[in-house]
């Protein structure tokens, strides 16, 4: 499956968002996480589940070791990471979104590829 979801054919459906969808769309959620409990994971997960988010990117993960459990998202795969006790990143692509890559890092960005 790629990414995002068929738009809706009822234009009154996005009434609210203030657009319509023309095509499939990339959902993305950032978030400044403040350090990546077990917690904040499952409601980072459910959050992502309930608006349908393809792409998650976290700031502030204050992950310092190579502990895959701790970064695990339940239905993501993690893409990018950059560990730090104070800092951190971690970008993570829906597991049924084909053709995903990490493209490069900087000290202060990650760049991901999705689809073509």
């Amino acid at each position: 499956m790629g990414p995002g979801r068929k738009a809706n054919k009822n234009p009154s459906d996005n009434a609210d968002l203030g657009f319509q969808a023309v095509g499939p769309a990339l959902r993305t959620m950032q978030l400044n996480a403040e350090w990546l409990s077990a917690a904040k994971r499952h409601i980072i997960q459910s959050l992502a589940e309930i608006h349908h988010i393809d792409v998650i990117c976290l700031q502030e993960t204050h992950v310092n070791d190579d502990k895959s459990d701790r970064l695990t998202i339940l239905g993501f795969d993690i893409i990018s990471y950059t560990l730090h006790a104070k800092h951190g990143r971690a970008t993570y692509v829906r597991n049924d979104v084909s053709d995903s890559a990490h493209v490069s890092s900087s000290p202060c960005c990650d760049v991901i590829r999705v689809g073509g």
